[in-house]
């Protein structure tokens, strides 16, 4: 495998590289903005959402739908939360539904187990049943299956990406079924993660690392792995390996025959990039809109 920059930096430089809080001077000010902003989106839609819809057997198996007025078949999106895997939940996650309504796009706020309480095999184990349930009963939400897209920010980028590579022949279908996928500020290659005080709750080893990375599963470009256009985007205000994984994996994507956009965000950091999926005259949404079109 080619060298990576990550490999001669001390415990100390590993750790704040991939510690998105090293770049702002307090995380819990964007956490409450993803709360205050959700809550809202709550109360706003609260006769348009479905709350808590059961996708699987775990406590957290849980997804809230928000639905545009009418019959559709609407298109519909997926986001997944960050938080390390360990952390938030769709309660955090609704902040940009009313945007995605108000364009006539479901909008799904999905949920899924923490770490430790599960293994990241089994976060994306669960992750992929979701994204299968979806295909299979969003009908009865007015939802079209043939017009699904996903985003995810940090953790949930990874999920995303993890999703997009799965086995979907297995599932009884030619290649895979989503029409396109957003990956923001997403960790690719979780090895560096090994190292650090992150992994205390995950406990990877190595060799897990190297099997939970999509890094090192991209799907082939034609036949039944063949995927869907990501977007992919990181904020200018994030560290060099956050940078860096982004770039890395965006290049690998587009080398195996995927087709990839990336969207220039200098003005943000980790936390308050992913709050632009709710502005409708972000690049960011418009490039997720134009997926849907």
């Amino acid at each position: 495998m080619t060298f990576k920059p990550y490999e001669n930096m001390t415990k100390e430089t590993l750790e704040r590289e991939y510690s998105p809080s090293s770049c702002v001077d307090d995380i819990m000010v964007h956490i409450q903005d993803y709360r205050d902003l959700s809550r809202a989106a709550h109360l706003k839609l609260s006769s348009q959402c479905q709350k808590d819809i059961k996708y699987g057997p775990a406590p957290r198996e849980y997804m809230d739908i928000f639905m545009p007025k009418g019959n559709g078949p609407f298109a519909v999106h997926v986001f997944i939360h960050g938080g390390y895997w360990q952390e938030l939940s769709k309660a955090e996650s609704a902040f940009a539904a009313p945007n995605f309504v108000d364009h006539n796009i479901i909008f799904i706020a999905l949920d899924y187990t923490l770490a430790p309480q599960a293994s990241l095999f089994e976060i994306v184990s669960q992750v992929r049943s979701a994204a299968l349930w979806i295909f299979n009963n969003i009908a009865e939400y007015g939802g079209d299956k043939d017009n699904i897209t996903l985003s995810g920010s940090s953790a949930g980028a990874h999920l995303v990406a993890e999703i997009l590579s799965m086995d979907w022949a297995s599932h009884g279908y030619d290649h895979c079924p989503i029409k396109g996928g957003c990956e923001v500020s997403g960790i690719y290659d979780l090895r560096p993660l090994t190292q650090t005080y992150i992994n205390d709750p995950l406990r990877m080893t190595m060799s897990d690392a190297e099997g939970l990375s999509p890094m090192f599963h991209i799907p082939e470009k034609s036949g039944p792995k063949k995927s869907c256009p990501v977007i992919f985007s990181v904020g200018g205000n994030e560290t060099n390996e956050f940078k860096r994984q982004t770039k890395d994996y965006m290049t690998a994507w587009q080398k195996a025959g995927h087709k990839a956009s990336y969207v220039d965000m200098p003005a943000f950091n980790h936390f308050d990039i992913i709050l632009e999926l709710g502005n409708k005259n972000s690049p960011l949404f418009k490039e997720i809109l134009s997926q849907t079109l």
